[in-house]
């Protein structure tokens, strides 16, 4: 009789775990969390009974959200006060800043009680609001016409298939050039 030894394949098998559970882990909520997969950016399967399980490392992405990245990085901004027009302006956000307050991308602490008195915002909700916006601008060399800067929960908006994108948007400067020679 031969001694034959049987190893296990090399191949690594994701585990799963509740969409409750997996909402709790990455500090989102579960609409938020099955919106992500949705678009795919998160793996995920469905059980017969309908039940939602989530890739306990989910393909190595964590999305931050902007809960995060404000207490990571405005921590000593958060709560304190500033007029929307002085936000606009130390942040140099004017024209964007007015369209996040009405989005609720930045957090109103207190709105006009008495006509001409100043509407004032979460100051580190503007400076998260502002990087997020300074690093897309950056990113797409000044043209963020039909961009989007925040998912519907504030948080960073981030591509499905970026290479992809990227691919598109090259094609289309060139294209403009081209048409720019032209004319």
């Amino acid at each position: 009789m031969t001694n034959t030894q049987v190893t296990a394949p090399s191949f690594r098998v994701p585990t799963f775990i509740p969409l409750v559970e997996a909402a709790q882990i990455y500090n989102l909520s579960e609409k938020a969390l099955t919106q992500l997969i949705q678009t795919g950016k998160i793996e995920a399967v469905q059980l017969p009974t309908g039940e939602l399980l989530v890739a306990a490392e989910s393909n190595g992405h964590k999305p931050k959200t902007k809960e995060q990245i404000i207490r990571e990085e405005f921590a000593d901004l958060l709560g304190k006060p500033i007029s929307v027009h002085e936000a606009g302006k130390k942040y140099e956000v004017l024209s964007a800043i007015y369209g996040w307050v009405h989005a609720g991308y930045i957090r109103v602490i207190k709105k006009n009680i008495k006509r001409g008195q100043k509407k004032l915002v979460d100051e580190a909700d503007v400076a998260y609001c502002a990087t997020v916006y300074k690093e897309r601008l950056k990113k797409y060399g000044g043209q963020l016409q039909g961009v989007p800067i925040f998912d519907e929960f504030g948080n960073p908006y981030e591509l499905k298939y970026e290479d992809l994108a990227e691919r598109r948007r090259i094609k289309r400067q060139a294209q403009k050039r081209e048409i720019e020679k032209l004319g």
